[in-house]
């Protein structure tokens, strides 16, 4: 997927993220010795040498957090806190301002073209905070 910000063949997965939901670490991989969550980090644990265990419910203890960013590389929401594999990839934060989710852009990243004809607006950081 090189250079897919610049198709912006992951626009229709941004724009259908439920960013109100949170990523928990609900599976474990074997080799890697890592909990992850299924959801934006199942690719990075796919393959050959990868044995997965599916956890039918996340442990007691185990961490979940609320989607506050978007890998335009993998096409998903995920929490950065949590999710450190989309570290080198094309991502950007979400916010909540005035109870609607947006992408904190700066209008400078290659791929904002994409965001041609999509309600954007330049606002303050007052009011604005990542989901929770």
């Amino acid at each position: 997927m090189a250079n897919d910000w610049a198709s912006g063949g992951w626009i229709k997965r941004l724009l259908a993220e439920d960013f109100s939901a949170s990523c928990k670490e609900d599976r474990f991989c074997v080799p890697c010795a890592a909990a992850f969550c299924h959801h934006c980090c199942g690719a990075h644990h796919r393959g050959q040498g990868h044995e997965v265990v599916v956890r039918a419910e996340a442990e007691p203890g185990s961490s979940s957090r609320g989607r506050d960013s978007f890998c335009v590389s993998c096409r998903a929401g995920f929490s950065a806190a949590l999710c450190a594999h989309h570290s080198g990839h094309d991502t950007f934060r979400i916010d909540v301002c005035d109870g609607r989710y947006c992408a904190r852009c700066t209008g400078s990243e290659p791929w904002f073209h994409v965001f041609d004809g999509i309600d954007s607006q330049t606002i303050d950081d007052v009011g604005c905070q990542p989901p929770t």
